[in-house]
């Protein structure tokens, strides 16, 4: 038989654990904020029997408030103040107004149906054979449990998008042979270990637990689910934006490409047309070849004709008058370029003035330097005295959290006291007055224990961050000092760097000077080129009626024409050759073009492209809601709409175990159920889960 005690300890733990993961942050404003958790029993094969929905209220000095649902019943799990129940709502008026937090039970009428994200089906095989759940109690072989998670379509659309999924169960290896959880985070905690298998939002799963025992009981599955509401998460909003602009700018592309393979189909036929003018055209060449014999001495003649006209005609004329108009140009030119040289006189004495104040400028710097140095002295950034802070501020970190360790070893001795009397108030020697002073004493003794507890746990995370900032403070200070050796090494390079500045102005003053007086002589310069200008363009003019007279000395031009036609008509045959090639070549490419349907594939094969990728897309949206995550989304009631957005939400299922019945548990189990009221039993329920969560974590000798 199972050790049901450590078992219990070990549920409790884990679900301690899933309770804690992170949730939306609780705002500030002085309001009305509540926690929901819905609790589910299911039977072994995942159906669910019982639901119960707990919810915890922020009060914020509030007395009075209401909360929506259809209710079948509202138990107070705090005080003694009763509800008022209404069609389709429940109220609360407090008699305690100094009241922190308020707790209470819900029972959903038979009306009220809570659709869960996911539906899940649990099945059992011992040795590879399908079987009842019962019969595995205590059974000797391989036991495989799968649980199907279906994704719930009459689940609402926040619940659907945006809640994970976290399946896990515990498994005692003292006494299991063997596991096996494939795809599972497996963790060890004591003898037992833990396996936990996720969802993603929408996605239909199945997880598959293999157990080797020779005695098998089980504790269960643990079921919770959670929005995901982590910070990081919303890196997958930016991913659906992402798929979505990749989406237009696929469909985009598809279109311009189908268009410009629609456009290579339809110029096949002018390709086609393409290559058959350029066999008329190669048709004309060969025309053009049979008729030399007459064309050619007709092409002598004009020849001759243009030899002799062009031997009269005065070569050297032009080549003059471009020289008159070059020589023109060029002065106009260098006219321009002497008269800005000469209208930057005036920025020279600007540029003499800003040399001066630069000069003072640089001589004000040495100063400032000097009285810097002065001032500081040698330890300019107090390097060695903020890392004497630092390690005295670590000094005495270390001794508070020596203190912390000693007020935590009492605050647990003051928590076994209140065990031990806890004890004594469940005997039953006590008189009803000494009886109900000791509850009420020990319940706000448990309480203050709890908040000191707490607070020790914050002090113990906040003197953690401070060790990290201090040991990057210690980094930075290293890389401080590591700067300041640096800076060492150069000492002195600002008083160089100032009287190099200092030597350069003298130097620009006096090349400036020099500039000057060069600008004086401008207006010497551009009358002597005016001149030059004048008389060069009466020379052109005298030659160029020099030339006119000698055109008839360029007969000799007549020789280099006829020369240069009997060169072509050398090399003419083997221009045809080539020419002919060329064309015939450029016929047989636009042919094989005009006829190729490469185009044809390069559209089907770009249509199969843009399928696959739009099947690709699809079956990524069906598989999983991974895409739809609003990390920013609120949180949303499960119990009615109209309730504001809650500070927590969390589904938490608990399928029954299996376990080797025993009579003396069955006898205690009938009795509590009789006997015990529901606040007994809920507050009874806590009790063992504190005890279990602390029994897991506590050292096994304390």
């Amino acid at each position: 038989m199972m050790h049901n005690h450590k078992l219990r300890r070990l549920t409790a733990a884990a679900l301690t654990l899933l309770c804690v993961l992170p949730q939306a942050a609780q705002a500030a404003a002085p309001t009305i904020q509540t926690d929901e958790a819905v609790y589910i029993n299911l039977d072994y094969y995942g159906t669910p029997e019982n639901t119960r929905i707990v919810k915890g209220v922020s009060l914020n000095g509030h007395t009075e408030f209401t909360d929506y649902g259809n209710y079948s019943d509202v138990y107070n799990m705090s005080t003694l103040d009763e509800p008022t129940l209404e069609d389709g709502a429940v109220s609360w008026s407090l008699t305690d107004d100094g009241l922190q937090r308020f707790y209470y039970e819900c029972v959903p009428d038979s009306s009220a149906s809570i659709q869960l994200p996911w539906n899940f089906d649990v099945s059992y095989k011992l040795n590879g054979v399908p079987v009842e759940a019962e019969k595995c109690a205590g059974a000797n072989g391989l036991i495989e449990i799968n649980i199907h998670a279906m994704p719930n379509d009459a689940a609402g659309e926040y619940y659907k998008n945006n809640m994970m999924l976290v399946c896990a169960t515990g498994i005692d290896m003292s006494k299991a042979l063997s596991i096996d959880a494939p795809g599972a985070q497996v963790q060890s905690m004591g003898t037992y270990k833990i396996v936990m298998f996720m969802g993603l939002p929408g996605e239909e799963s199945t997880f598959t637990v293999r157990i080797g025992a020779e005695s098998f009981e089980s504790m269960g599955l643990v079921l919770f689910m959670a929005p995901a509401t982590l910070s990081s998460l919303d890196v997958l909003s930016d991913m659906r934006d992402i798929k979505d602009r990749l989406g237009s700018s696929g469909d985009s592309l598809y279109e311009g490409l189908s268009s410009m393979l629609d456009s290579m189909q339809s110029m096949q036929s002018g390709l086609g047309a393409l290559s058959s003018g350029i066999s008329g055209i190669n048709a004309v060449r060969k025309q053009l070849a049979e008729d030399r014999s007459t064309i050619d001495p007709q092409v002598d003649t004009a020849l001759s004709s243009l030899e002799t006209l062009a031997g009269k005609t005065d070569s050297l004329i032009p080549e003059l008058n471009s020289m008159k108009t070059t020589l023109t140009t060029l002065s106009a030119t260098i006219n321009s370029m002497l008269d800005t040289v000469q209208t930057t006189t005036e920025d020279i004495h600007a540029y003499q003035q800003l040399l001066k104040d630069l000069n003072s400028t640089l001589g004000n710097l040495d100063d400032l330097i000097t009285d810097l140095q002065d001032a500081s002295g040698d330890d300019l950034l107090r390097i060695q005295q903020l890392q004497t802070a630092v390690d005295n501020i670590k000094q005495n970190i270390k001794t508070l959290q020596t203190h912390l360790g000693t007020l935590r070893e009492k605050a647990d001795a003051l928590n076994n006291q209140i065990s031990v009397l806890q004890g004594i108030l469940d005997s039953g020697n006590l008189s009803e007055p000494l009886y109900t002073l000791l509850s009420s004493l020990l319940d706000n003794a448990a309480g203050s224990l709890s908040a000191v507890k707490q607070s020790i746990r914050t002090l113990e995370n906040i003197l953690s961050n401070i060790n990290a900032l201090l040991g990057t403070t210690d980094a930075t200070l290293t890389d401080l000092d590591d700067i300041s050796d640096v800076l060492a090494n150069y000492d002195g390079l600002p008083q160089d760097l100032i009287g190099e500045g200092k030597d350069l102005t003298v130097l620009a003053e006096q090349t400036l000077e020099r500039v000057h007086q060069l600008i004086a002589d401008i207006p010497a310069l551009s009358a002597s080129l005016d001149q030059l200008t004048e008389t060069t363009n009466t020379a052109a003019d005298k030659c160029s009626d020099l030339m006119v007279t000698l055109t008839k000395a360029l007969t000799s031009a007549n020789d280099l024409l006829q020369s240069t036609t009997d060169n072509l008509r050398a090399v003419r045959d083997k221009s045809d050759a080539s020419l002919q090639a060329s064309l015939d070549g450029l016929i047989d490419v636009l042919d094989r073009a005009s006829s190729s349907n490469g185009s044809s594939s390069l559209k089907s094969a770009n249509d199969s492209i843009h399928g696959a990728l739009n099947d690709a897309e699809k079956d990524l949206e069906e598989d999983t809601n991974v895409l739809n995550i609003d990390a920013e989304a609120a949180l949303q009631s499960v119990t009615s709409s109209e309730n504001p957005s809650p500070s927590s939400l969390q589904f938490i299922l608990r399928t029954q175990e299996i376990s080797i019945p025993s009579e003396k548990d069955t006898a205690s189990s009938d009795t509590s159920d009789e006997e015990q009221g529901v606040l007994s039993r809920i507050t009874s329920i806590l009790k063992k889960l504190f005890s279990a969560v602390y029994g897991v974590f506590a050292s096994e000798n304390a």
